[in-house]
């Protein structure tokens, strides 16, 4: 019950039912929940999404030409009628998505956003804005809630890039992934 284009996938993926996906490329262990639309993406390893989630549903322009309407500034294949023979408008709508992202139910991510790594954007907001890596951001515009981890452990989780380790390595030291503590003593240095 759902549809995939133009779209690649790592390894361990999962994807939910009544999921459209054009576009994108989803890394390894990344899901996508139910019911959610993920297109021009490029989404990292580790990434939780949840249900109902838009990325990239497209922008109207909104300063310059008078209409709003696709058919006025562009010729796309979807209206009956254009008035362009080619398109005036041409946002950048590419997102990334950083690796180990937990974006929640509800969520909206406009066009041209970078989401760094770690980052956990709650329930029900709207995305207008890069997020910096393992922020927590909510909110109709989002805005930062704040940190997860301190600065010198966020600094470690960086600099480990432990989503590319192999799984050998990963399940061997599965246990400090439990406690953030025990991850930055154990790969600080």
């Amino acid at each position: 019950m759902s549809k995939l284009f133009s779209t690649t996938f790592g390894k361990y993926n999962w994807i939910g039912n009544n999921v459209i996906i054009i576009n994108s490329s989803i890394d390894d262990f990344s899901y996508i929940s139910d019911g959610s639309v993920i297109s021009e993406t490029k989404m990292g390893k580790f990434c939780s999404i949840g249900p109902n989630v838009r990325i990239a549903p497209g922008k109207h322009p909104t300063h310059t030409f008078v209409s709003t309407h696709p058919a006025i500034y562009s010729n796309p294949e979807y209206c009956l009628k254009n008035f362009q023979t080619k398109d005036h408008h041409n946002p950048v709508r590419n997102v990334s998505i950083g690796n180990d992202v937990w974006i929640c139910a509800n969520v909206i991510i406009a066009d041209g956003v970078n989401v760094g790594d770690g980052a956990i954007i709650g329930s029900n907001s709207v995305v207008t804005s890069d997020v910096e890596p393992y922020t927590i951001v909510g909110g109709i515009p989002a805005r930062v809630i704040r940190k997860r981890f301190k600065e010198e452990q966020i600094d470690v989780l960086n600099k480990s890039k432990w989503w590319d380790r192999d799984i050998d390595w990963i399940e061997k030291n599965s246990s400090i992934f439990l406690n953030i503590d025990d991850f930055y003593k154990n790969l600080k240095s």
